[in-house]
């Protein structure tokens, strides 16, 4: 015949609590640890600034404002000039 087993205890909602947070704190903690190891790896490749490049991208930026003005006065004396004509 089948013998009573007794009462296995469990966990109580205390216990899983407290293993709950100390989870979530080693998982932050992780979290924590893999950012840095990433700022560290990608670090000095991000923040190496130079005079050269500042320029670089400020003067291709100013120019390509500039090309856009000059493409955009050259349509629109273009659409003048085909009204010019139908006069």
């Amino acid at each position: 015949m089948k013998t009573p087993h007794p009462h296995s205890k469990g966990l109580t909602l205390e216990e899983i609590t407290a293993r709950r947070l100390a989870l979530k704190t080693a998982i932050t903690e992780q979290r924590k640890n893999v950012d840095e190891a990433y700022r560290q790896a990608i670090a000095p490749f991000t923040e190496t600034r130079s005079i050269t490049r500042y320029i670089g991208n400020n003067l291709l930026s100013g120019i390509s404002v500039l090309e856009s003005a000059i493409w955009g006065f050259k349509l629109v004396s273009r659409i003048f000039r085909i009204f010019k004509r139908f006069r």
